[in-house]
């Protein structure tokens, strides 16, 4: 099987020799009949011609490895290169509308020809489909982004080649101006394509952050490596065509500083899995593994109660449900700061019985919760019911007594007297009656 190097280079060479061949087939008959339309449209080829050659040096460029000079690879070569194409598009595409504005003003000759013209244009855009389709399954098969450009610009030569298609056809019909109206259509058309393709590529040299869904992606891989107790601060950026990303793990603090380092090892090749990106920085933050539990536990419990809130807010033309949400918001923030509490406590060296509660189980918890939150303005009063009974599940409550039921029954009542006392259950139960 060929390599994806030698794959490249044939895509290169391809363009060179297809953008080539359409340049001499419309510039003979451009100049021929004397159509403007025709004559830009050869020139946009023309320009397609020298671009793909700066195309192919930057693939080659671009698929070298990591050296001293650069550490990282030379990924930035083919967005450099493509950001060139579009420069070097847009100010064609405004060179050929200023010369068909001129040929207007000065009056459009009938165009000779025109049989001729309008084949040459018909072979255009047909060659042009083809290469497009070619170089398109080939760049994204390599994942380059200096080969998709070049077949942009080629879908794009399909769009010039039939406004010329119709200026030549309106020339033969009698009507002369519409060849100059048509190059200034072809000229807008390259500007704004190069303007597009331009803005895309500033973005990969820029360094702009990845898609939500590839960080996703990150936090889920790297909290399903086991020994990872909890994952933040994931960011990415492009380098070139190509994504670092940068992640920071949670690790209980009691593990050897050797399995600390293969459970970073673990994470960095579970991350670097996914195809688009190049490298995955990891750090490994030590904590203490109950301790992360419970402010997890503190974090999701907070989140309820702002739920609960805000459904009182939205739901406030209903007396009976505002009132019941506003109760459930003071349980739920009365768990949160008890368990904040217990947070201090256990820091502190006290115990409780939290020992088998599961960190991911929480955690997931917590993207459901967030979930939740973007859903919160669709909810009707019956699914809002629906949401509190799952908000107000067996689960949660279960974790939550065992996170702060302390081993040593004597600090029972010092944990009472330190946290704010929830609703009572009677009062509860009278708003839900009502509601």
């Amino acid at each position: 099987m060929k390599s994806p190097d030698h794959r490249a280079r044939v895509a290169t060479r391809v363009a060179i020799a297809g953008n080539s061949l359409l340049f001499l087939i419309k510039g003979a008959a451009g100049l021929a009949s004397g159509s403007i339309a025709l004559i830009s449209d050869a020139l946009n080829s023309l320009v397609d011609v020298a671009t793909s050659i700066g195309i192919s040096y930057s693939v080659e460029v671009g698929r070298r490895g990591p050296d001293e000079d650069h550490p990282f690879g030379h990924q930035r070569a083919e967005p450099l290169a493509a950001l060139g194409v579009a420069i070097f598009t847009a100010i064609l595409g405004f060179s050929v509308g200023r010369a068909a504005v001129e040929r207007l003003i000065a009056g459009a000759p009938q165009i000779r020809m025109p049989f001729w013209a309008l084949g040459a244009l018909l072979v255009s855009m047909v060659g042009n489909l083809l290469l497009a389709k070619y170089l398109r399954r080939r760049g994204e098969a390599l994942d380059s982004p200096a080969i998709l450009a070049n077949a942009v610009e080629c879908e794009n030569d399909i769009g010039t080649s039939f406004a010329a298609l119709v200026g030549v056809a309106g020339s033969a019909l009698g009507w002369a101006p519409i060849d100059p109206l048509a190059g200034i259509v072809v000229g807008a058309w390259i500007v704004v394509g190069g303007y597009r393709f331009g803005r895309q590529n500033i973005d990969y040299l820029m360094g702009k952050s990845p898609t939500p869904e590839l960080l996703d992606y990150v936090r889920r891989a790297a909290a399903g490596v086991h020994g990872v107790k909890g994952v933040h601060d994931v960011r990415g950026h492009y380098v070139g065509h190509r994504i670092h990303v940068e992640v920071h793990i949670e690790v209980d603090q009691e593990l050897r500083t050797r399995q600390s380092h293969d459970v970073g090892g673990m994470v960095r090749e579970a991350i670097e899995e996914h195809g688009a990106i190049d490298r995955a920085f990891v750090h490994v933050d030590p904590v203490l593994d109950s301790t992360l539990i419970v402010d997890t536990l503190a974090g999701n419990e907070s989140l309820v109660s702002e739920i609960y809130a805000r459904l009182a807010i939205l739901q406030s033309d209903r007396a009976e449900l505002a009132s019941l949400w506003r109760t459930l918001a003071t349980r739920a923030q009365a768990r949160a700061e008890r368990l904040q509490v217990v947070e201090r406590l256990k820091s502190a060296g006290w115990y409780f019985d939290d020992s088998d509660l599961s960190v991911g189980r929480v955690q997931e918890r917590r993207r459901v919760l967030d979930r939740i939150v973007e859903e919160l303005t669709d909810l009707r009063p019956g699914e809002a019911v629906r949401l509190a009974l799952e908000l107000e599940d067996d689960d949660a409550y279960r974790y939550y007594v065992a996170a702060v039921t302390p081993q040593d029954t004597t600090m029972a009542a010092s944990l009472d007297a330190a946290t704010p006392p929830a609703p009572s259950l009677q009062l509860l139960d009278e708003r839900i009656s009502a509601a």
